[in-house]
């Protein structure tokens, strides 16, 4: 995939060197509109990478599929808000760094607009239309869903589900049991992205390595940490890294292009710089994702 490999050193050029998302049949384009977990920082340390919380825009095909509805998700809805819209939002769990972009999601309030809205049952019991409306009420927000004027269809997903958006293949596995994530692998005229995020670090998955077998990409959660002197080097620590993970299950599922988001607070530019070169060493097209990052693949003349 054609790719920025690493962040620009300011906004303006971020914003000059992104290709416009291409929408033909035959291509696949990825932009990050979110990469940060917990809460949003948006801070001078943090300004190469981006402080939003988690939001990924895949277009695939002539379908918009959407991962997430962190802050992020309010970029791409002003992105998004002078044209009609269809797309499909995926959610991985509803804790707070995935939901809280949808309230101020402005393509949703428009009519002409139509979003199936996707996601599993959370750990209480509630769907994922019970969540996004909880957090609409008040005291919470001031709007409720309800004045959403676009046109919405919620769907709960279970673990291993499969079906179909158009020509594109989705299927679902739980990626962890506390907080009830899905994982996502869409297949698309031979080619395929996995999208596993919220995933435990303690050991290797044996079911997400099938999961991602053979992925042309693999956006894994591999980067959060609560303190960044677990990236400095250092022999006497030994426990393993939370992009060691991986990284190692991209090898084990012989994975293309392997990128890391879900950036923690506390790890600001400097620090994400380090982890990026110590990525690269171990896996050479692993990359850490950061705000505007666009990837872009034309399929043209590959057989279905």
């Amino acid at each position: 995939m054609v790719h920025t490999a690493f962040p620009p050193r300011d906004r303006a050029s971020q914003t000059a060197m992104q290709p416009s998302p291409d929408t033909s049949a035959d291509s696949l384009s990825v932009k990050f509109w979110g990469v940060r977990g917990s809460v949003p920082t948006p801070t001078a340390a943090n300004q190469r990478y981006g402080g939003n919380t988690v939001c990924v825009e895949v277009l695939i095909g002539h379908q918009r599929i959407i991962f997430d509805g962190g802050t992020g998700l309010v970029g791409l809805g002003h992105h998004l808000q002078h044209t009609p819209c269809n797309a499909h939002l995926f959610f991985t769990h509803t804790q707070w760094d995935r939901i809280q972009g949808f309230p101020f999601f402005q393509p949703a309030f428009i009519p002409q607009n139509h979003f199936s809205i996707y996601g599993g049952t959370a750990p209480n019991g509630a769907s994922i239309k019970h969540c996004l409306t909880d957090q609409m009420l008040q005291p919470h927000f001031t709007v409720p869903l309800q004045h959403m004027r676009a046109d919405l269809s919620f769907h709960t997903l279970s673990d291993r589900d499969s079906f179909h958006i158009g020509d594109i293949q989705v299927d679902t596995l739980k990626i962890n049991h506390r907080t009830e994530a899905l994982g996502y692998r869409l297949t698309w005229q031979g080619h395929s992205l996995v999208y596993a995020t919220d995933t435990p670090t303690e050991q290797i998955d044996l079911e997400l390595l099938k999961f991602a077998d053979q992925a042309d990409l693999l956006i894994y959660d591999g980067t959060y940490c609560d303190l960044t002197y677990l990236y400095e080097t250092d022999a006497t620590k030994t426990a393993t890294q939370p992009w060691e993970t991986g990284i190692e299950i991209a090898q084990k599922a012989h994975v293309k292009e392997l990128i890391l988001l879900h950036h923690s607070p506390v790890q600001d530019d400097a620090t994400l710089d380090l982890l990026q070169t110590a990525v690269s060493d171990r896996f050479p097209t692993a990359k850490i994702a950061h705000e505007g990052m666009v990837l872009h693949q034309r399929y043209q003349g590959r057989p279905v």
